[in-house]
């Protein structure tokens, strides 16, 4: 029940949030989409997506939050709310289409789809897990996968969780496979097809803090503002 409580309370701030910088925007205020961080079990996802959060001020919303939230009806129309009412037909045309196109069912997945969208829609916001990347519009976010080699893989796991090589193998394969399993089953899609994202990190070869700044660099590029053509101008022919 406490938990449960704090969950609630933690939304219900989050809306507050957003319907504070809502208020404070200007008419020449740009839409920031989010960032989708998809990862192999072992690529530090956890901590380079807070980190990357943190630098970026966004919000963070992790797998076991938005499972919850998708689970509860309540929860689901709480953030839903957040959204302004202009932009409600075009979250409801977007799950149904996904309806349609067999990548969701059941009340679960609609809920989770819906807040997805209106997280997206709010911006500013890192999202881990869940297959955020597969439910929003790829214009609508910036979508990284992290990888590394098993072998790296299970160092890190190892060291993270102070447990030995042997054990360290059998759960990173494990979680591997669930992650692979829960993408293909609703999302009818290879989690590791890299044309199913903007950007593909080996953390193993790169690094946390080189990580970060890469997906940085990324956001901000996808989304620079529009540059004129070469030449261009009040005087250009």
């Amino acid at each position: 029940m406490t938990a449960s409580r704090s969950i609630e309370q933690l939304i219900e701030e989050q809306v507050r949030r957003w319907e504070a910088a809502r208020r404070t925007r200007t008419p020449d205020h740009r839409h920031e989409p989010v960032i989708t961080v998809s990862r192999l079990p072992g690529c530090y996802g956890r901590t380079l997506s807070q980190e990357l959060a943190r630098r970026l001020k966004f919000d963070f919303f992790d797998k076991e939050l938005l499972h919850k939230v998708a689970e509860s009806s309540h929860l689901s129309e709480t953030i839903l709310k957040s959204v302004e009412e202009k932009d409600l037909p075009a979250v409801e045309e977007w799950v149904h289409s996904l309806l349609l196109e067999r990548y969701i069912s059941g009340d679960y997945f609609r809920h989770l789809s819906k807040v997805l969208m209106a997280i997206a829609g709010n911006g500013r916001a890192v999202i881990l897990g869940r297959g955020a990347g597969f439910l929003l519009k790829p214009e609508d976010c910036l979508r990284v996968l992290l990888v590394a080699p098993l072998k790296d893989r299970i160092l890190a796991v190892a060291g993270r969780e102070g447990i030995t090589r042997e054990e360290a193998k059998r759960r990173v394969i494990q979680d591997e496979s669930a992650r692979r399993a829960f993408i293909q089953k609703h999302f009818h899609a290879d989690m590791l097809d890299p044309t199913h994202y903007d950007l593909v990190i080996n953390t193993a070869g790169l690094g946390k803090t080189a990580a970060i700044a890469t997906i940085q660099a990324a956001w901000a590029d996808k989304w620079k503002e529009p540059q004129p053509p070469a030449g261009a101008g009040p005087g250009a022919a």
